[in-house]
């Protein structure tokens, strides 16, 4: 059975693609929406946390750099908007 920290991780991933899905489709707004940002990265790093208590090493770092890319993205969509 997953461990809590998994299924949040993945939820809160998935809310963050709805939140993404929404402005893109709904609004027309095809800039990277910066609630996507937070929410997967916070997912990630709750996906970081369990591969790091669960001892999996390759989970928890591909998380790690999926947080650390979407970051980056985030930092520079915020950064070329003004």
């Amino acid at each position: 059975m997953a461990n809590g920290l998994v299924i949040i991780g993945l939820v809160l991933i998935t809310l963050g693609w709805a939140v993404q899905l929404y402005y893109s489709r709904v609004r027309k707004v095809f800039a990277l929406s910066m609630k996507f940002v937070v929410i997967y990265v916070v997912g990630c790093l709750l996906l970081v946390m369990d591969g790091l208590r669960t001892g999996n090493s390759v989970i928890w770092i591909l998380n790690l750099a999926s947080a650390v890319l979407a970051s980056l993205a985030g930092y520079y969509a915020k950064k070329a908007r003004g």
